[in-house]
């Protein structure tokens, strides 16, 4: 299906449905990814009424994961101890959910299997990478070679499992 304006709604509706591409079910992974980080955030995933830097839900949380900060996020969420880690796993499926390319989101039957804890959940590359200067990606310049290759290799990874489950 090729489509000609924007449709969904702004927040949720994956960054294909504003443009001219196909739309597969790849567009409800990302909504659905959009609706974990609320699950966990216990927050719309825009807030203009909160500080800048946690106005967009899934950006602060990326940025609090990549600065090994998620326990303080999840913290700061409201999360209790004793569901910390369900929660960080939901969150990971929630990032690889919102990649901005769809060949990078899972399958919604992998995303299940993840957060039943039945699949190995990779470390997920930043979603926000589009977003970067060409010349330094804030989040590959703040990392070490070796962090930057083994997301690298773990999406590699994660995308050769989900062609062979397909």
């Amino acid at each position: 299906m090729l489509l000609t304006k924007g449709r969904g709604t702004p927040g949720y509706a994956a960054p294909e449905m504003w443009k001219p591409f196909p739309v597969t079910q790849k567009c409800d992974v990302y909504s659905f990814g959009m609706l974990l980080f609320e699950i966990v955030g216990r927050r719309r995933n825009f807030d203009e009424d909160v500080s800048e830097s946690r106005e967009w839900l899934p950006r602060w949380i990326w940025n609090m994961f990549d600065n090994n900060k998620l326990e303080e996020a999840l913290s700061f969420c409201g999360i209790e101890e004793q569901d910390r880690e369900k929660a960080e796993r939901i969150i990971m499926v929630a990032l690889l959910c919102i990649q901005h390319s769809p060949e990078a989101r899972p399958l919604m039957s992998n995303v299940v299997q993840m957060l039943e804890g039945d699949k190995e959940i990779a470390s997920p590359p930043s979603p926000f990478q589009h977003l970067e200067s060409p010349q330094g990606n804030s989040a590959q310049d703040s990392g070490t070679d070796e962090d930057c290759s083994s997301s690298a290799s773990g999406t590699k990874t994660y995308e050769q499992s989900e062609r062979h489950s397909n």
